[in-house]
């Protein structure tokens, strides 16, 4: 194994009887912690006195609201949809695939004719 930063991080957490799960960039739609930081947003928003004095305690408020339901809900969900993508690229290959016509093989009515 190389000793990438990552590498290293991942071999501690590993040692430690943890697995690392990586998300593909680009795809927040795959990432639970996006619906959990919405809701935290949402709430200090609705909230908010626009002084900085009370927005540590808007934050406090926002995340003890954040419950391991929450949390199950938004992987529950982020799932969901990464479930629903396969099956739409499986769906979308299958049909480029039907349009594919092989020319190096040749059926025996073909090849007598």
């Amino acid at each position: 194994m190389d000793a990438t930063p990552t590498n290293v991080i991942d071999k501690i957490a590993e040692e430690a009887g943890h697995q690392v799960l990586r998300l593909p960039p680009y795809h927040c739609q795959y990432n639970p912690i996006e619906l959990i930081w919405a809701q935290v947003k949402t709430y200090i928003a609705k909230k908010n006195t626009f002084k900085m004095a009370n927005l540590k305690v808007l934050v406090t408020e926002a995340l003890s609201l954040i419950t391991p339901q929450t949390w199950k809900k938004a992987v529950g969900h982020t799932e969901k949809i990464h479930d629903e993508d396969n099956q739409q690229d499986v769906a979308a290959e299958n049909f480029v695939e039907s349009f594919v016509i092989n020319i190096t093989e040749c059926s025996d009515e073909e090849h007598d004719a």
